[in-house]
């Protein structure tokens, strides 16, 4: 039987973690729906803190993914959200580069009005970057952006928790001022959107400190999104575009243009966000279908019998990835996970506190020991970047494979996996970084 958290939760299997944190897909049995749930394992104030205000980021916006509820069980807190299966803005950047104008602006464009919502709810974010931006599986059709993880947002003029001159953030997106000790605003949240609209542009990652380069030479100087972005990226905040309203206007022209679908690569190969997620084990993944809207609990005539369905065989095969190019992607790059990613944020200083030695590891479940939230769930949803749990070695294939090549890119989950190319030469496919490769077997 799956473990049962808070006698609402059905923890199937794990799908990210991060440094306090495991991402899990589980079963709400109260909604009889999939959700993603992040358990945290850090049992200091901190995190705890923390854990009571991200429960509260409660967004209602379309590009805006945020806990529909929680539950505490002992010494471990779960929040409860909307399953996102299409990876992360990141990941899609990894795998495509540069992205074409039009589509970029898409994004921002999204992102954009995510932002919006987001300050005029009073909060500043603080974590804006590519990971934390979450994509439908929409294939080559118009990309659906989410953004995610409010696990350092801030509302304006609340106390806050780090110490006095703690900068917090991700080296790259932090706004100059900072890093200087001026306290969060919004036009450091703008800031960060500047910076990932120039790394949709670029397809390169900003560096970690000074600002990204200028223009790129594929960008056009008069380029309605370059302004945009290069406005965002103003150095001095006094200079930078005072609201993501303004920044929208600015876009305008560009988005009252067609948006060309499928959109393509310079190269000619078409963009495409497909569900990353592996297969779901039965009976789960005859309960889960059909599936009501990401944010509405599933109809009467669509939920599943009441009983708790126990969880299949523990290791399923993953379906063929369906471009070469989205072979590269690693369930770290998946959107299923951002939220337990920036769990372990790259702070400039760190502002947290370091994991208790009593933490149970990532991948482990909570204790079954459970009793009811006293809450009651609320309206949306999330995301996360994840870790492969576990490599699969495949078998040897004695046959050439025309479609495989020396430093071409595999999936994951093909890691280990021996094959011989066209001409005769035995490769492996191993992780490169951020994405896996086929390389020269020794």
């Amino acid at each position: 039987m799956a473990d049962v958290f808070a006698g609402r939760y059905e923890l199937i299997d794990p799908v990210g973690a991060g440094g306090n944190s495991t991402v899990w897909r589980a079963w709400d049995r109260r909604l009889r729906r999939l959700c993603a749930a992040k358990l945290l394992q850090q049992r200091h104030a901190g995190a705890l803190l923390r854990f009571v205000r991200e429960q509260n980021m409660r967004l209602d916006h379309p590009h805006v993914l945020s806990p529909y509820g929680w539950a505490a069980e002992d010494d471990q807190a779960l929040l409860a959200m909307d399953l996102v299966g299409g990876g992360s803005v990141s990941s899609l950047v990894a795998d495509f580069g540069a992205l074409p104008e039009r589509y970029a602006a898409e994004l921002l464009a999204q992102l954009l009005g995510a932002i919006d919502q987001v300050h005029a709810a009073g909060l500043v974010h603080r974590d804006v970057k590519p990971a934390n931006l979450l994509l439908e599986a929409t294939g080559t059709g118009p990309p659906v952006l989410r953004l995610s993880d409010f696990g350092i947002a801030l509302s304006l003029g609340e106390p806050r928790l780090t110490q006095h001159g703690a900068v917090v953030g991700t080296p790259g997106y932090v706004a100059p001022e900072a890093l200087t000790g001026e306290p969060p605003s919004v036009s450091q949240d703008l800031y960060a959107v500047g910076v990932t609209g120039w790394q949709l542009l670029t397809g390169e990652e900003p560096p970690a400190f000074g600002p990204p380069p200028g223009r790129p030479p594929t960008v056009a100087g008069e380029s309605v999104i370059w302004r945009v972005v290069e406005n965002l990226m103003q150095p001095d905040a006094a200079d930078r575009t005072r609201s993501a309203q303004e920044a929208l206007t600015a876009l305008a022209p560009l988005l009252a243009m067609p948006l060309e679908l499928p959109a393509h690569t310079p190269d000619g190969e078409s963009i495409e966000v497909f569900d990353q997620l592996p297969p779901l084990p039965e009976p789960y993944a005859s309960l889960a279908a059909p599936t009501a809207s990401p944010n509405q609990p599933a109809s009467p005539d669509q939920l599943p019998p009441p009983e708790p369905p126990a969880p299949g065989p523990e290791k399923q095969s993953h379906p063929e990835t369906q471009s070469s190019k989205r072979r590269t992607v690693v369930l770290a790059a998946a959107g299923v996970a951002v939220l337990a990613a920036a769990s372990a944020i790259a702070v400039l200083t760190l502002d947290g506190h370091p994991a208790d030695k009593n933490s149970p590891p990532p991948g482990q479940p909570p204790s079954q020991q459970s009793s009811e939230p006293s809450n009651q769930p609320t309206s949306q949803t999330t995301g996360q970047t994840s870790t492969p749990t576990t490599v699969r070695t495949g078998p040897i294939t004695p046959v050439p494979n025309a479609a495989v090549k020396l430093g071409g890119a595999c999936g994951w989950q093909e890691a280990g996996n021996l094959e011989t190319t066209a001409d005769g030469i035995r490769i492996v496919c191993r992780q490169q970084g951020s994405s896996y490769r086929w390389v020269k077997a020794g």
